[in-house]
């Protein structure tokens, strides 16, 4: 074999092929560069209608601009269309992908980008009557280089071949109306995307706040399915939203309990100290010693008197005495200046960590910061306390009562909605009121 020679036969070699359900993908070096074709099954292109099918398909995509929309043009020999070339890329199937690197699943956002770029794409198409009918994973691909999604060709095109030889080993990716000779619509996708979406997950285990959208949208009776792949996706959104509104709300009350507690456990305990009556002395000895009053009043003197005498020399005698009254105004005066000093002080304490930035903080950088502001606050409560003159078990006690109302408002504040609670409810109610509607 000459150099020639061998410069030929390498320009027609080709690539490992990739089934899929209208023909085989495969890469062509042609003149030192690869380009993509798709060549059809025989069982395929044999249909007397099949290249009007593909050159319809192919000038309709011309006009879906969205980049995860493979585009192609047909090559047509004597017996008519027999493959198509597809625009450059290095692409393969996600059957293929999830093969080579199961991994890829616990990438982060990778699933929730696929599906949010498969059903963008989808909505666009459906809005043009185009419905794929087939999301299997050897028919939807992924760009070699990031793994993003593509499709290529779609199943309403193709609705006139015999569908179960078009999709024969996808069956369980096919809406069961496609087979019975049904209407092909947006249901169609919906279901084909419940089945996608619970395939990605196989091997970790379907969410169960997905549980019941992958339920719905593959329901054997089309009318109990999401209306639209909008409404489909929505459902998706919603319950990982309320998913993580729920574990966000839960982690915030337990750090408030923690912080409470911990609070609590770093402040000095007063000591305990054990109450003994005294032993009552109706009369005093400074009294008995120095006051001629009560000499020579005889023991037939009644206790009543005695202490009747007692009060009143008591009185004369302590010229410094404070009125009870008084005392009690004042320490009210002062629990309420305590009180408002510590409010506004452990409002903005509790503000560093009770924001929409610091609540998505990773668990051991909130708790650490949960440690600085617990430290923060008891210090607080101590210098207050001693400036209000107020004892520690009274300040304590209304430190803590301040910081719980603090922190269940500022949890309130994340999340208006109840943690998506009113907002589930509300769709709900609505969605029933407008079935009621329309019956």
């Amino acid at each position: 074999m000459n150099f020639e020679e061998l410069l030929e036969t390498r320009d027609k070699r080709q690539t490992t092929k990739m089934r899929m359900p209208y023909g085989f993908f495969y890469k062509r070096l042609i003149d030192g560069k690869y380009s993509n074709f798709v060549e059809f099954h025989d069982e395929v292109a044999d249909h007397i209608s099949f290249g009007k099918f593909v050159r319809s398909e192919a000038e309709a995509m011309e006009n879906i601009r969205d980049r995860h929309q493979l585009h192609f043009k047909p090559n047509e020999g004597d017996d008519g269309v027999y493959a198509i070339a597809v625009e450059v890329g290095h692409f393969i199937s996600f059957a293929q992908l999830i093969n080579e690197n199961p991994a890829v699943v616990a990438k982060k956002n990778f699933i929730d980008e696929t599906i949010r770029d498969l059903c963008t794409l989808t909505e666009e198409l459906n809005s043009h009557d185009i419905f794929h009918v087939c999301f299997a994973p050897d028919n939807v691909l992924a760009r070699k280089v990031d793994n993003t999604v593509r499709l290529l060709c779609h199943g309403s095109y193709y609705q006139k071949l015999e569908q179960d030889v078009l999709w024969e080993g996808d069956e369980k990716f096919v809406a069961p109306e496609v087979f019975n000779g049904g209407k092909i619509d947006a249901r169609c996708d919906v279901y084909s995307l419940g089945r996608f979406l619970a395939w990605l997950y196989e091997s970790a285990g379907l969410p169960l706040e997905l549980k019941s959208v992958v339920a719905k949208a593959t329901d054997e009776d089309p009318s109990k399915r999401y209306p639209s792949v909008t409404d489909f996706y929505k459902a998706i959104v919603t319950r990982q939203v309320l998913r993580r509104s729920v574990i966000t709300g839960l982690a915030a009350v337990i750090i408030a309990l923690s912080i409470v507690g911990a609070y609590f456990y770093m402040l000095p305990s007063p000591d305990d100290v054990e109450f003994v009556k005294p032993v009552e002395e109706p009369i005093p000895d400074d009294l008995m010693d120095d006051d001629p009053t009560l000499f020579g009043l005889g023991a037939d003197l009644d206790s009543a008197a005695i202490d009747s005498i007692v009060r009143m020399r008591t009185q004369q005698n302590d010229s410094v005495r404070v009125d009870d009254r008084k005392m009690r105004e004042y320490q009210a005066k002062a629990e309420q200046i305590f009180r408002k000093q510590f409010q506004r002080e452990a409002d903005a304490i509790l503000s560093k960590i009770y924001n929409k930035d610091k609540m998505n903080l990773s668990e051991k950088d909130f708790m650490v910061r949960s440690k600085s502001v617990t430290e923060e606050l008891a210090k607080k409560e101590a210098e207050l306390a001693k400036a209000a003159n107020l004892g520690n078990e009274k300040s304590q006690r209304i430190a803590s009562e301040i910081i719980d109302q603090l922190t269940t408002k500022k949890m309130k504040e994340l999340d208006k909605d109840y943690l998506g609670i009113r907002k589930k409810q509300a769709e709900e109610d609505n969605k029933t009121t407008n079935t009621t509607e329309k019956k």
